[in-house]
Formats: C-alpha cells, sequence, structure tokens
C-alpha cells in the first residue's frame, strides 16, 4: 500500500515544481514587458505636459570675480568662483538664438574684475534682441555693474551693494626687503616704461605718472561706456557718483543705479508686463554650456 501511494506522489510533486517554474519564465518577461510600456506611456505624457511648460526665460548667472577667458588662472591665483565673459557672452548669444526663449534673466552676484570682461558681457547683451533683466543678489559692482549696464532692468535688494565704479591698479613692492636681507635686483630693459610695475624696485615719479594715466584713461572709458549704454542717467549725473562708492539698494534707487527694490518676484513681474504673460506662463531656465536646462523657481 505505501508503494502505491509513493508511485502517485512522486510524479504530482514533479508536475508541481515544473508549474512553479514555467510561471516564473513566464511572468518575468510579462513584468519587464509591462513595466517598459509604463515607463513609455509616463514619458509621453510628460512630453505632453512639458510642452505647456517649457522654459521660455534663460536665467545666467554672472557670480565671481570676473574675468576675460576661462583660463583657469583665477583659481591658481587665489581669486575663489571665477565667472568668464566667455562663458556668460556664449550663454547671452545662445539665448538670443533660441526661438523658445522669449527673454533673458541675469542672476549676478559679483565683485567685478577685468575692464574688458565687463564691457564684453555688456555689449553681449545691448546686441541681443530680447528683453535683458538683472537681478542684483549681494553684490553687482565695479565692473560687474559695467556688464549688467547693459541690462534694460535692474533689480537690487535694499541689502545689495550696487556701483563702485572705478579702476584701481596696485602691487606689492619688495624693494626694502630685498635690500634688507642683501640681495640686490639688476634688470635690463630695452625701453623706459619696459618693467614699470617691478615689484623690486621703488618706482620713480614718472611711472607713477605714467600708471595713474592708464588707470584715469579706463575709468572714463567706463564711464562713457556705462552712461551709453544705461540711459536713465546722464554721463554727468554718472561721473558725480563714479568715485568707487558701492550704495545699498535704497540709495542706488534714488541715483538710478538701479530700477526697482526687490528680487525674482520684481523680476518676474517686469518681464509679465513687458511680454504680455501671465505670471505662469514666465518659465526659468538654467543656461548650461550650449543649452538650456528646465529649472522651474
Amino acid at each position: 500500500m505505501n508503494m502505491e501511494e509513493n508511485s502517485v506522489t512522486q510524479p504530482n510533486k514533479k508536475r508541481g515544481a515544473w508549474h512553479f517554474v514555467y510561471a516564473i519564465l513566464v511572468l518575468i518577461p510579462s513584468l519587464f514587458f509591462w513595466g517598459f510600456v509604463l515607463i513609455l506611456f509616463l514619458g509621453f505624457i510628460t512630453i505632453l505636459y512639458n510642452e505647456d511648460i517649457t522654459c521660455n526665460v534663460a536665467r545666467i548667472p554672472i557670480q565671481g570675480v570676473l574675468t576675460s577667458t576661462d583660463s583657469g588662472i583665477g583659481e591658481l591665483l587665489g581669486m575663489g568662483v571665477i565667472a568668464s565673459a566667455d562663458s556668460v557672452v556664449q550663454k547671452i548669444t545662445d539665448a538670443d538664438d533660441d526661438e523658445d526663449v522669449v527673454a533673458i534673466l541675469l542672476d549676478v552676484d559679483s565683485p567685478g574684475g577685468t575692464p574688458l570682461a565687463g564691457d564684453e558681457i555688456m555689449a553681449a547683451l545691448l546686441d541681443t534682441q530680447k528683453p535683458v533683466v538683472a537681478v542684483v543678489r549681494d553684490r553687482g559692482t565695479s565692473a560687474a555693474y559695467w556688464a549688467i549696464s547693459g541690462a534694460d532692468y535692474i533689480v537690487a535688494s535694499p541689502v545689495s551693494a550696487v556701483g563702485s565704479i572705478g579702476v584701481t591698479m596696485s602691487y606689492l613692492e619688495v624693494a626694502s626687503s630685498t635690500e634688507y636681507v642683501g640681495s640686490r635686483w639688476i634688470d635690463l630693459s630695452s625701453g623706459l616704461y619696459k618693467d614699470v610695475g617691478n615689484p623690486e624696485r621703488v618706482l620713480t615719479q614718472k611711472e607713477k605718472e605714467y600708471l595713474q594715466s592708464q588707470v584715469d584713461s579706463a575709468h572714463a572709458y567706463m564711464i562713457d561706456r556705462i552712461s551709453t549704454a544705461r540711459t536713465k542717467f546722464s554721463k554727468e549725473e554718472l561721473t558725480a557718483l563714479a568715485d568707487g562708492r558701492a550704495f545699498f539698494g535704497d540709495e542706488a534707487l534714488r541715483l538710478k543705479l538701479v530700477d526697482v527694490l526687490g528680487g525674482f518676484s520684481e523680476a518676474t513681474k517686469y518681464l509679465q508686463e513687458t511680454l504680455s504673460m501671465n505670471e505662469e506662463d514666465v518659465v526659468l531656465c538654467e543656461a548650461e554650456g550650449g543649452g538650456l536646462e528646465d529649472l522651474l523657481y
């Protein structure tokens, strides 16, 4: 009797195991298939949804010390965060060429930098055919203000530092230290001003006058360019306040260096009015490299 029960039970157990394996082999591919279909469906829905919220305002950061190129020298010199004019200008150009972009928003936090960097960014802003609004965070001073003077509208916080329109040149003189240790610097140059600014010797009066004339020339050019780009004040008005002072938002507004106090909300309102758009239709994007990645605020 036990032998008969075993002969019947064993085949049933084997068939049950095979049924289980078969079910697993069929179920796993099915799960993969329907999971793939679900992903495609969700992707399709996302595309349809994104068509209604396509980013249309390019946010371009101008943050850190301004340099003309992306050489990496600034980091080596301990200048901290660097914003190169090459990179900023390229993003401005890309945004201006992008048919989906209707305006440009500059996110500014910079103490300034080289005159060339400020002038190149300003020129690129003046060339764009789209509205440009600049939002000054902590600082928008010196060459950074030069750069954003090409914007149509400037927004700053009541505690933002704005202006500091001026040019400075300095160097470390170590001539006395060299003499103290018994060393003497010998220089052979083929020109009266070829080694001007050599820290190993004291400047002559003529050299000081020469360098000061360069600073004054750059300052005059800076005033001329800013007053040409930002027509809210006259060249005479700008010259009167272009003594290197930085102003907090309230004073900057009174001096016409900025157009309104606030932040991104005020910048968005300006774009809504300028472009006749609703608030939900203004979608900011992060300008990265050669393209624009969606970044909703």
